[in-house]
């Protein structure tokens, strides 16, 4: 299903037809005489009848709104989609994904290591350009292990249908054109609402929890995860009298290195 805007403008103009009259002049002799009235006959033929074409309304385009759980198939794909990340299955994402290659599953490990669970998945839409049929801005929290406050996230999906009808995220090259279009949809005022609302929930958020602030400021640094022998291992995977005291002792390192020196 592949979903399109057209814009047509159709230019009218009404045409006028004049009837002319033409008097013809008749003498005796058969030939047209200039100015003679006396003894002549007017022919007056029927006037042509005016002629106008009725303009069709210019369509009004539809406008692209952003549209909250409008599509449950697109709902159910999210969902299962993070659900694959908080199990790091890379052969769940084959019927997920456009192209299972730019999956990176260390990358997955890494970032959702110390996640529990993702909940409250809300998925809000708008209709996509090019080869991207729908965006998705899809509104979630994370459980983390020894933080009380779940963590608030915002992220941006590109949702292609297949040829069967089938929903799946997108990823792959784009377009440069299409990219353009989509970064300009993140300057609608539907969309800036829902970031900056978003926003202000976190800031919120922040203030009220220090360990939860703590595991905010590595993940927005993106600060490169230590490697160890097993680069699949993760506090997850620890015994949970474990986990704790790992999860505890990454943190005193980071303090110490942001510590200024």
């Amino acid at each position: 299903m592949k979903i399109y805007r057209r814009m047509s403008i159709i230019l009218s103009t009404g045409i006028m037809l004049i009837g002319l009259i033409t008097f013809y002049i008749s003498s005796g002799m058969g030939y047209p005489v200039s100015g003679a009235m006396d003894h002549t006959e007017i022919t007056t033929p029927d006037p042509t009848p005016v002629v106008s074409i009725t303009p069709s309304p210019t369509p009004t385009p539809e406008p692209n709104l952003l549209l909250e759980e409008a599509y449950p198939e697109i709902h159910d794909l999210i969902k299962s989609y993070y659900d694959a990340k908080l199990e790091v299955n890379k052969e769940a994402f084959r019927s997920l994904v456009t192209d299972i290659s730019y999956i990176n599953m260390d990358e997955i490990q890494a970032k959702t290591s110390a996640v529990t669970a993702f909940t409250d998945i809300t998925c809000y839409t708008k209709k996509g350009y090019g080869e991207i049929d729908l965006v998705c801005y899809v509104r979630y929290y994370m459980d983390i292990v020894t933080i009380d406050t779940p963590v608030l996230s915002l992220d941006e999906l590109f949702i292609q249908y297949d040829e069967t009808g089938d929903p799946l995220i997108f990823l792959g090259e784009m377009q440069s054109s299409t990219r353009s279009e989509l970064l300009k949809l993140r300057q609608d005022s539907d969309v800036a609402e829902l970031i900056a609302a978003t926003q202000k929930e976190i800031d919120d958020a922040l203030k009220t929890d220090e360990d939860l602030l703590a595991f905010w400021t590595r993940n927005m640094n993106n600060e490169p995860v230590e490697e160890t022998s097993n680069t699949h291992m993760g506090p997850r995977d620890l015994p949970p009298e474990e986990m704790e005291a790992e999860l505890a002792r990454v943190a005193a390192e980071n303090e110490a290195a942001a510590a200024p020196t």
